[in-house]
């Protein structure tokens, strides 16, 4: 039987990261050690022959937060390109955590088609005590493999959990566990016999799947995000619009509130033509679109992140649209 065909792209991060203190689950980062190109996926090689046909791209390896927009438009062209030209089944991207769900947002939003697009990361360097990058990685495959994921857009792997990339987010800096879904949970898990058990299928965003495909990645507007706590004043507002940002995301308290100086601020930038989109600074729950944001010309983000509504916004407006209430469903869905 033929297997499968799976590109690999491998962007770096903890996952490909190789301190020489197998104790050394910390402080890694600045070291700057990596596995040699291959390295990771010769380590699973007869695992992943059993599963996969997998080809690993060249790609820059790099930490997660100090990727940009060029590494994120080369990405997205080198998993496109493959898929057009019918030389995978499906793909896997092993990345740093610290951004990936954004990597994996972004992603669901400009790969078109139903092929799986799995994005998979680590918590443990892989030259260290108990890593969980290696068996992070078969399972991605796994599932980028498998029938049950096609269709549902960019997934995040870690941790046996299949996430989407709409609901996931990274909430511990240390635990294997570390990322989380919003109030629906994962979608579903990779036992330990290999099979894949899904739960649910992701509804939220399942519209959006490949809508910014055309988009030019390296010209993306900028869109700066505003954090709210006590006694902020607009100084931040005013720095952003003064930066050129075409679009702020105000991460309010609670449901969506930022202090009443910032809402000045946020209000000028507004009639100044910045698109405004309010989210919270909270780590669960929606934003509702309340009337008063509505009045304001505001977007509600509902229970996007702030930089997932950042991410949203930049396409958005890159795709020429501005209009509120046409924004407002595209944070709706």
């Amino acid at each position: 039987m033929t297997l499968p065909r799976i590109t690999l792209v491998p962007v770096g991060g903890t996952i490909e990261s190789a301190p020489p203190d197998r104790l050394q689950l910390a402080g890694y980062v600045e070291l700057g050690i990596l596995l040699e190109p291959g390295q990771l996926v010769a380590g699973v090689a007869p695992e992943l022959a059993r599963i996969a046909s997998v080809d690993e791209a060249p790609f820059r390896r790099l930490a997660a937060h100090a990727i940009t927009d060029d590494d994120l438009a080369n990405l997205a062209d080198e998993i496109r390109g493959r898929f057009a030209r019918d030389d995978a089944d499906g793909a896997v991207v092993t990345h740093g955590t610290n951004t990936l769900e954004e990597t994996a947002w972004l992603l669901h939003l400009v790969v078109p088609g139903d092929r799986p697009v799995v994005v998979a990361g680590a918590m443990r360097p892989a030259t260290t005590l108990s890593a969980d990058g290696p068996l992070n990685l078969v399972n991605a495959v796994r599932v980028a493999a498998s029938d049950e994921a096609r269709g549902l857009g960019a997934l995040v792997l870690l941790d046996d959990t299949i996430h989407g990339a709409r609901s996931a987010t990274k909430s511990d800096t240390m635990r294997v566990a570390a990322f989380r879904d919003g109030a629906a949970g994962p979608l579903g898990w990779v036992d330990g016999d290999g099979r894949i058990v899904l739960a649910v299928r992701p509804a939220r965003g399942a519209a959006l799947r490949g809508t910014f495909a055309h988009v030019d990645l390296r010209a993306l507007p900028r869109v700066d995000i505003v954090l709210t706590y006590q006694g902020a004043d607009g100084a931040l507002v005013d720095a952003a619009v003064a930066a050129g940002a075409r679009g702020i995301v105000s991460a309010g308290t609670g449901a969506g509130y930022p202090t009443p100086q910032e809402q000045a601020a946020l209000e000028a930038a507004a009639k100044r033509g910045v698109t405004v989109v309010q989210a919270t600074r909270v780590g669960g729950g929606r934003v509702p679109p309340v009337p008063k944001l509505a009045e304001r010309g505001w977007v509600a983000a509902g229970d996007l992140t702030p930089w997932k509504a950042r991410v949203l916004l930049r396409l958005a407006l890159a795709a020429g649209i501005t209009d509120r209430e046409a924004l407002q469903r595209l944070f709706d869905d």
